[in-house]
């Protein structure tokens, strides 16, 4: 990580994302400002990443998929401020080596735990890669909660609309007591999108239905 990178683009972007989208964070003294931190987020548009990285007062990690490295001018960019590649829909050895690390360094790093973006705005059952390294990793986790991106930048838009953006920030909380077992990933799966729930005003996802139905906030 380049940390004057990474300094000068958050300011540049937490300022565009007050203009342009009011944003507002509500929940900020529940964010550790030190130690070892996994931070998981509802995932509905392509504004979330720099959102949760404007949100959050602490440098953090992301976790992007391997195709936007793909593209030269982004991946260096996205490598001066710490981000790293993780392959869909299978699993990425090296990126939860990575996570892990970082975790172990006393870092945050971000991870969406639904897996990839959902442009039709509810909740789905986590994927097992978040709840894997807190099991792993025995790390504190901070939920976030992001309302009004999908709005403001829906699948398919290339230009933003001003639309009002809220962060809700929630308690950490820790996976100690679940064993890192099958049953006990999937169970840990099912608190972690539990805790985003609560901060969406929704109901969680069941694994049985697959969705979760999203509340006027």
């Amino acid at each position: 990580m380049n940390h004057r990178v990474y300094r000068v683009s958050k300011v540049l972007l937490r300022a565009v994302l007050r203009s342009l989208f009011r944003m507002q964070v509500i929940g900020q003294e529940h964010e550790p400002q030190s130690g070892p931190l996994l931070v998981v987020s509802n995932h509905w548009s392509a504004l979330d990443p720099p959102v949760v990285g404007c949100a959050l007062r602490r440098t953090v990690h992301f976790m992007a998929k391997e195709e936007l490295f793909r593209i030269p001018l982004l991946r260096t960019w996205m490598r001066a401020v710490g981000t790293f590649p993780v392959r869909r829909g299978e699993p990425d050895r090296a990126s939860i080596r990575t996570a892990l690390e970082l975790i172990r360094q006393g870092e945050a790093v971000v991870i969406f735990p639904e897996g990839t973006r959902n442009p039709l705005g509810y909740l789905r059952p986590a994927e097992p890669g978040a709840a894997f390294l807190a099991l792993r990793a025995r790390v504190p986790i901070l939920p976030v909660g992001i309302l009004g991106t999908l709005e403001a930048m829906p699948k398919g838009a290339w230009i933003p609309r001003p639309r009002r953006i809220e962060v809700r920030i929630g308690p950490p909380f820790r996976l100690d007591d679940f064993p890192n077992t099958r049953e006990g990933l999937e169970a840990a799966s099912d608190r972690i999108m539990e805790a985003i729930a609560e901060l969406l005003g929704v109901d969680p996802p069941l694994r049985s239905q697959k969705t979760s139905t999203p509340r006027k906030p």
